[in-house]
């Protein structure tokens, strides 16, 4: 373990060939626009080569997430799949104490509320944190996971498509793990990395990268499962499953031509993925987004 964290680099530096998690030479995976991302042989990390700084990386959600990227949550178009992670914490813990890292305006704390949870939030944008406070009266922290000093033993803490934005995923996981009670849940909700790549690389074969990448999600990092099972592993968590997600009712890409179109081709999409996982035992999922919960290991 301190061998391994002795390995991960700064990322003060920009350029990044080596693999940022364990050193090891990262080979050149695909290319979306203009950004070049690299694939670990060793522990299946998939990273954008050019990383800016941390500051500089949470000066954008803190500066711009509200006015760019809230309209999903304002508009409810997250609400069911909310339900759907609490749902899926439940069935492995009872309710307690929650944190949601990067919770925005705060809605997953409200679903959360509403069933009996102690919930609290941690968010960099100042102007969800306001919103979040202001309208239903939230425990929300402005800043980051890094920042936050909060001493109360968690039942469960929660990513929810926050992870692949971060420079350091690993020191996320680690100081989460800090919070949480031995035996407590962890949840994080990403991007199917395997499945956006493939897709990716089939259009660039066929002359179609650009039309296609706009409707593929490409962040600081595109996580697989194994690089997943890898970091929570490593990370001190034990009892490691992985799921398709639900989807949320939003099309921020525009695919589809209106709401009921788009609800009903992405309600479609989950279920066939689903069947293939239930088909499967897990060993092959095919939806665009995915969910993983883990138990932080008892001492000893």
């Amino acid at each position: 373990m301190k061998q391994k964290r002795s390995i991960c680099l700064s990322l003060n530096q920009i350029k990044m060939k080596n693999c940022p998690y364990c050193g090891n030479n990262g080979k050149f995976y695909l290319k979306v626009y203009s950004r070049i991302y690299h694939r670990c042989s060793k522990c299946d990390l998939i990273y954008k080569d050019f990383q800016e700084s941390y500051d500089k990386s949470v000066a954008v959600y803190r500066d711009k997430y509200f006015s760019k990227y809230s309209s999903e949550q304002l508009r409810g178009n997250r609400n069911k799949l909310f339900e759907s992670i609490l749902n899926r914490i439940e069935r492995k813990r009872q309710v307690g104490r929650l944190l949601d890292v990067g919770t925005g305006c705060g809605f997953f704390l409200v679903a959360a509320q509403k069933r009996g949870w102690k919930p609290a939030g941690i968010e960099p944008s100042m102007q969800s944190v306001e919103f979040g406070r202001k309208k239903s009266r939230l425990d929300i922290f402005h800043g980051t996971l890094m920042e936050y000093a909060g001493d109360a033993k968690l039942d469960a803490i929660t990513f929810i498509n926050v992870l692949e934005h971060s420079v350091e995923p690993w020191q996320e996981i680690e100081r989460a793990g800090k919070f949480l009670k031995p035996g407590g849940l962890i949840y994080i909700r990403f991007p199917n990395g395997l499945v956006h790549g493939k897709i990716q690389l089939l259009a660039s074969r066929i002359g179609l990268s650009n039309r296609v990448g706009r409707f593929l999600v490409f962040h600081k990092y595109s996580f697989t499962p194994g690089y997943i099972r890898r970091l929570l592993s490593d990370s001190g968590f034990s009892e490691i499953t992985f799921q398709n997600s639900q989807l949320s009712e939003g099309d921020p890409g525009g695919l589809f031509s209106n709401v009921f179109v788009t609800r009903a081709a992405k309600r479609s999409f989950y279920l066939v993925a689903k069947a293939i996982e239930i088909i499967t035992h897990k060993q092959l999922l095919l939806g665009p987004s995915l969910e993983v919960t883990a138990t932080k290991r008892y001492a000893g």
